[in-house]
């Protein structure tokens, strides 16, 4: 390791353009996930922050929850360690005569185990009171604010506001269930969904003629969401993938070119384990360095961005990709030590 980091001072320029690669592509690699992420989260963020084990819906319903009407009286049926139950349809709010502005209604109860976590304001308590995602800020919504709708002749009053939850990529705003009830005549004495803790007992779900689905089961069937989030998946793999197999290609071959430098090595009586476990060393050493740089720039610029644009950290995914890029790097760094070992201390001088 010392004769790697004494390399890497006397040549500052030439690990810095390995650095500087290996940052610039590790940008691309963390930028371009954590969009795809931040996509994939909100169209389903306000279904995951219940955190429920269960969803069920109405038999009829094939697996759609706009389709899902379930008469309360049913719902309530259902047992479980902890029963919610919920209401979802589209809301549109009447920002003026000619602008509107989509969102979705969640309804439940203000003290369900899936009600949101207010960060501003109070949670509703009383008839025709909302807590709306804060996203709506940028709608020119406050605190105090009256919202018309055109599904209902009832005003609603915003006493409280969250964080970053939506629904197909909508913000959503909750209220107790005999509010959304009003915002369509068919969900009258009716629910759209019931979220439980537990596994709900069959009884229960045969006697309320409801089927019960696992949460991720609910989010694939959101419209759109499986299909995107393949097409993410794929993208993403295929960019890790690439850009790993480039940087081991990119390291292997500017290893190569000091092969003189090796031969020299190799005349002064340096062996070859010796000379293998600099490269790797300085690889590694590089690899992590650039990795970490690169997360950092791309924490910076996201920080940046306007705050519309969704943006998401899967720390976890984020070490998984940074550990792929120092495999790769040390496996285009180990080929090149294999071909250090065979060279001719006499040739290489040449």
């Amino acid at each position: 390791m010392f004769l790697a980091l004494r390399e890497i001072k006397r040549n500052k320029k030439h690990f810095g353009l390995i650095t500087a690669v290996i940052t610039l592509v590790g940008i691309l690699v963390f930028f371009l996930t954590g969009l795809a992420v931040g996509l994939m989260t909100i169209m389903s963020q306000g279904i995951s922050a219940w955190d429920a084990d269960h969803i069920a819906l109405a038999e009829n319903s094939n697996d759609s929850v706009q389709a899902s009407i379930i008469p309360i009286t049913d719902a309530r049926k259902v047992t479980a360690d902890k029963v919610s139950l919920i209401g979802l349809s589209p809301l549109t709010l009447e920002k003026s005569s000619d602008e509107q502005v989509t969102t979705f209604a969640f309804g439940m109860a203000p003290d369900a185990f899936t009600a949101p976590k207010v960060t501003e304001g109070r949670m509703y308590a009383d008839p025709h009171e909302v807590v709306a995602n804060d996203s709506l800020k940028n709608d020119g919504y406050e605190l105090g604010s009256t919202i018309k709708t055109t599904q209902s002749d009832e005003d609603l009053k915003i006493v409280g506001f969250t964080h970053n939850m939506t629904y197909s990529s909508y913000p959503i705003v909750y209220m107790d269930i005999p509010d959304w009830q009003t915002t369509g005549i068919q969900y009258k004495n009716a629910v759209s969904a019931i979220a439980t803790k537990g596994t709900p007992d069959q009884n229960g779900l045969d006697g309320a003629k409801v089927k019960a689905e696992t949460s991720k089961e609910f989010i694939d069937n959101i419209p759109g969401v499986k299909a995107q989030n393949l097409t993410f998946a794929l993208m993403v793999g295929a960019l890790i993938v690439v850009s790993a197999v480039i940087l081991g290609v990119f390291v292997y071959v500017l290893t190569l070119q000091k092969r003189r430098l090796f031969g020299v090595m190799k005349a002064q009586g340096i062996g070859n384990g010796t000379i293998g476990m600099s490269v790797m060393w300085q690889t590694a050493i590089l690899s992590i360095f650039g990795s970490v740089l690169a997360v950092a720039i791309t924490l910076g610029t996201a920080a940046a961005m306007p705050e519309g644009v969704p943006f998401s950290v899967p720390w976890m995914l984020f070490g998984i990709i940074g550990a792929v890029m120092v495999v790769f790097s040390l496996i285009g760094a180990a080929f090149s030590v294999i071909s250090a070992t065979r060279i001719d201390p006499l040739i290489a001088l040449k």
